[in-house]
């Protein structure tokens, strides 16, 4: 889904890894993550196969995977993990993958680039390499409900602190506001009731308002749709608020690190961040 619908977040990754002394691999022969809500709830056994069928793939060129997407962060990394803890569910798996060819081992992990950037590479490092330093940029961040299951491996779940650590490092300031953790009002909620998501959204974009934010950053490709849509779905509801840009975090990060807003993509997206643009390259 990322590939064909938001290439922009597979570029920036890929050019900040790059940047960063990483060199990405991107797996063949992939499938959905599976999808973490309906097909969990639709069939808990299917949906544990076929995540660990692509976490094979990775143990097959012995690398990590690395996840750019919450959703696919939930079924890829609760599975690896369930799989390591649970003998018994392991066996049964790895009977339904003999049809691939494939077992699961349990020799690889799992991470969000969200874990990936603050555990691994580090703030430090972060801020070591940034050419452009966001001075006086007002930045909200938005996690995304779904990330939650890895982040209690390493962050305080209640007040998370990871992504936050992750801006700041790139010289802007870090916003609070109340609704930030608030569920972006996606999938379920968007196809079931369509008002109520967006009054959630409405929620938000009023918060940010309030706080003079100039760029809301997120970390799931699925929260991005939401309120980068969202706002010009709601562009009369709002009244004449003006829109507030939505990044990917490592767009943000390459704009830190001397890309410009095409390299990055976010000329792609439908609320258009000239402004912020313009302010970094005049300061």
């Amino acid at each position: 889904m990322i590939s064909s619908r938001f290439p922009q977040f597979e570029l920036s990754t890929i050019k900040v890894l790059k940047r960063l002394g990483f060199e990405p691999v991107l797996l063949d022969d992939v499938t959905c993550c599976p999808e973490p809500i309906s097909m969990r709830m639709l069939d808990f056994e299917s949906w544990h196969t076929v995540a660990a069928r692509n976490i094979c793939l990775a143990e097959e060129r012995g690398l990590d995977m690395l996840t750019i997407c919450n959703g696919c962060n939930w079924s890829l990394f609760r599975t690896n993990e369930d799989l390591k803890a649970d003998v018994a569910l392991k066996k049964k798996i790895n009977e339904n993958l003999k049809e691939t060819g494939r077992a699961f081992l349990g020799q690889v992990s799992v991470k969000s680039m969200l874990r990936f950037l603050y555990q691994d590479v580090g703030e430090s490092k972060i801020r070591k390499i940034v050419k452009t330093p966001l001075k006086n940029i007002r930045v909200a961040v938005h996690y995304g409900c779904h990330i939650f299951d890895e982040i209690r491996s390493y962050d305080d779940p209640k007040h998370p602190k990871s992504l936050k650590a992750l801006v700041s490092a790139l010289g802007a300031d870090v916003l609070e506001y109340p609704s930030e953790m608030l569920c972006c009002g996606g999938h379920m909620t968007r196809y079931m009731d369509e008002e109520f998501s967006h009054e959630i959204i409405k929620e938000k974009l009023t918060d940010l308002s309030l706080v003079r934010a100039e760029c809301l950053v997120v970390i799931c490709p699925y929260c991005f749709l939401q309120y980068d849509l969202g706002q010009m779905l709601l562009a009369n509801r709002m009244g004449n608020k003006p829109p507030i840009p939505v990044l990917y975090y490592t767009q943000l990060l390459g704009l830190a690190l001397g890309y410009n807003a095409v390299e990055m993509g976010i000329d792609m997206h439908k609320v258009k961040a000239n402004q912020l643009v313009e302010k970094l390259s005049s300061s």
